[in-house]
């Protein structure tokens, strides 16, 4: 059955009662025409409570997103840039991040830079800056479910080295206020090659603020800075304010683990769902400044210190010829006291 306007109808109800289904939502292909992101080709994706952009330009990463008019993901100063201005060295990373619902890190480097051989990596891998091929958007019923699907390819090679893609499929059912992304990452080439990879999901005001607590699955969570405080309470926009990192431990005896940041106050927030033996690092990170006010979820498959520091550590994943590695997310919305009290009860 589809939710709609406060009514469950059969998707022969439903039919009914419109011409077609583009008069509720629905996928709209377009392009950004203004400023640094003209040229940018993006799908926008209304699945009803739903609203979202996906950047196929962007390594087919969630730019902006919305439950109800309610902003749920964070949106940089920078806004979207098309990925020619990407400069991959040091923390330039940094003046192309737009934030959004989802960005991608990786794909054989992630965290600070550094230099492997005469590769030089700069902060967080190149994934997220690469346009993806074989964009197709597909609207289609399952049963009584309208399902909403994006699905693109993205590549990541150099002559010499690695030959990686990832598949992305990002799905919605119309009605329903969850998004699932399923990734296939496959070595297409015929060398072994690092394979590191990590999900910024980032929130914004409301859903972060100083009524908002970060909760999650884990067993224990450590600061990563001499300076971290309480990994959970968020606050008001601070002067000074120094980023905050935490490394949440998971639980690997569970099928799924999650994290969501809740409003407490508002009765509303936003969740994420995974299997921590395909991401089984848990990572958290809070800045609290003047503008830059966000909070994300960011699990991965490693420990975000780098392709040399990994290696040399011993916890380099790696990927043979022509082996996948397969990644299934789930991000929702809570709403409601007595959704996000059976949401806890998860934890």
């Amino acid at each position: 059955m589809i939710e709609v306007f406060g009514m469950k109808l059969s998707k022969e109800e439903l039919l009914e009662r419109v011409s077609s289904m583009k008069q509720l939502g629905g996928a709209r292909v377009f392009e950004y025409a203004e400023g640094k992101a003209a040229g940018v080709k993006a799908v926008e994706v209304n699945a009803g409570g739903i609203v979202f952009t996906v950047l196929a330009d962007r390594g087919m990463d969630i730019g902006e997103a919305y439950y109800k008019g309610i902003p749920i993901a964070w949106k940089s100063k920078t806004g979207v840039i098309a990925p020619t201005y990407f400069e991959y060295r040091g923390h330039e990373w940094l003046r192309t991040f737009y934030g959004g619902l989802l960005t991608t890190c990786g794909l054989t480097h992630v965290g600070e830079p550094c230099q492997d051989g005469n590769t030089v990596h700069g902060l967080h891998g190149r994934i997220s800056h690469t346009p993806a091929e074989k964009v197709w958007v597909d609207e289609y019923w399952e049963g009584d479910d309208y399902v909403i699907k994006v699905t693109g390819k993205v590549r990541e090679a150099a002559i010499y080295e690695e030959n990686l893609v990832l598949t992305r499929e990002i799905k919605c059912i119309y009605g329903q206020k969850k998004i699932f992304v399923k990734d296939t990452v496959e070595n297409e080439g015929y060398l072994e090659s690092p394979f590191m990879i990590m999900y910024h999901v980032n929130q914004p005001f409301p859903i972060v603020s100083e009524h908002s607590r970060l909760y999650s699955s884990a067993i224990k969570v450590e600061p990563q800075q001499p300076h971290g405080g309480d990994y959970s309470t968020m606050g008001k926009p601070t002067p000074g304010f120094k980023y905050e990192t935490f490394v949440h431990t998971m639980p690997m005896d569970r099928p799924k683990v999650y994290y969501a940041i809740i409003n407490e106050k508002l009765n509303i927030g936003v969740y994420l769902g995974y299997d921590p033996k395909a991401l089984p690092v848990g990572n958290e990170w809070k800045m609290l400044g003047q503008q830059d006010y966000v909070a994300a979820m960011e699990p991965s498959n490693t420990f975000n210190i780098g392709i040399v520091e990994a290696r040399k550590r011993g916890c380099l994943p790696m990927l043979k010829p022509k082996e996948k590695r397969e990644i299934n997310l789930e991000i929702g919305v809570l709403e409601g006291a007595d959704e996000i009290e059976a949401f806890k009860k998860l934890l």
